[in-house]
């Protein structure tokens, strides 16, 4: 079925309407999507990476590229130091946690160029689309085979660069992001530090520590399967997790509730994230003014525009939590948030010292 579905929408305007009930259904999508629309959305799924090449030379550039990069070490070398000050971690623990930010490989912007895969793609324009859409795969599928036993290339994306969205990935150790989300709110080259530390800042730092998560814990610094963290130290940690859950465990929301064992790992990734960008802010002597812009950077990155049918979805199936609540929950949890605004006992997004969850 779900092939039959996929194929429809590629065959006339009216199967395409067919394909798409099941979609609107889900996401309360009022509308077929619009020719022009339907057409970029097939060319960005099937050349999403030569697409991404052009997007990210043309609309980030060498200069923002360099930039953020600089912002990511920055990042790396701030776990060093929380790492290094950490009280619960062993001393095994920590030097492989620092190990294996040594040997992270950054993904930066946009790929120089495509694989070679997509010099064995010829388009006729007078090919039916389906037949074109089964060479193409074909094509993928022989560019795949051949590669099999070869070594793995480190260098290549596990997504487009006009996406908006990042990425750590565990078995490879690397961290991906995108020129699509290195656009403002979340990042602008032109911005103040506080404004694309709030933005993008958090979001690196955040994928940083999925290094260092409950799924991270699994992989060792080259992506092998293989737990490098001592037992009385991911105990502790465990520990943490129950803290974060509880943070989050209940809170109404479309009309349900946050499950927090779903969402988690990427909460816990969330707060590691405001909290190592906060660490930068300090070193820079940043007035309170910075930390204010900071924090607004952060809610205004996290805006969101959804219907009620996908909200619904994305509370039973999304591991993370919904935009709202990736904003207003775990700021609460850092010192900084309460002397920015003057935030005091009694406010609504006040939270009791005891009850506050900083893990990283």
């Amino acid at each position: 079925m779900d092939e039959l579905v996929s194929h429809a929408r590629y065959l006339s305007r009216d199967l395409r309407k067919i394909g798409e009930l099941y979609n609107q259904a889900i996401t309360g999508q009022q509308e077929l999507t619009p020719p022009e629309r339907f057409a970029y959305n097939t060319v960005n799924r099937f050349f999403a990476e030569p697409v991404g090449v052009f997007y990210g030379k043309k609309y980030f550039g060498p200069q923002a590229k360099a930039d953020v990069t600089h912002m990511v070490e920055d990042l790396i070398t701030t776990y060093k130091q929380q790492i290094h000050d950490n009280t619960w971690l062993s001393d095994q623990t920590k030097a492989m946690a620092v190990k294996k930010l040594d040997t992270m490989v950054i993904k930066m912007g946009y790929p120089e160029k495509a694989r070679p895969l997509y010099d064995r793609m010829a388009i006729d324009q007078d090919t039916p689309l389906t037949t074109t859409l089964d060479t193409i795969a074909k094509v993928t599928l022989q560019y795949s085979f051949a590669r099999l036993n070869n070594p793995v290339d480190r260098s290549e994306w596990v997504m487009p660069a006009q996406i908006v969205n990042a990425a750590y990935n565990p078995t490879a150790n690397d961290i991906t992001f995108p020129a699509g989300i290195l656009q403002a709110p979340f990042y602008d080259v032109h911005a103040s530090q506080a404004d694309n530390l709030g933005g993008a800042g958090a979001t690196i730092g955040h994928e940083i520590s999925h290094a260092f998560d409950n799924n991270g814990a699994l992989y060792d610094e080259h992506g092998n399967k293989k737990n490098w963290w001592q037992p009385a130290d991911f105990a502790h940690f465990k520990k943490y997790t129950q803290e974060m859950i509880a943070q989050f465990d209940g809170i109404p929301y479309a009309g349900g509730k946050i499950n927090g064992k779903l969402v988690v790992s990427e909460n816990i990734a969330d707060n590691a994230g405001l909290n190592a960008a906060l660490q930068i802010l300090h070193r820079a002597d940043a007035p309170a003014s910075d930390f204010q812009e900071y924090f607004i950077n952060y809610a205004r990155s996290w805006r969101t525009k959804i219907r009620p049918e996908f909200e619904r979805v994305i509370l039973k199936t999304d591991v993370h939590a919904p935009a709202l609540l990736r904003t207003n929950v775990p700021v609460p949890n850092f010192p900084e948030w309460y002397s920015a605004f003057h935030v005091k006992q009694g406010d609504t997004m006040y939270r009791e010292p005891a009850k506050r969850v900083v893990i990283w």
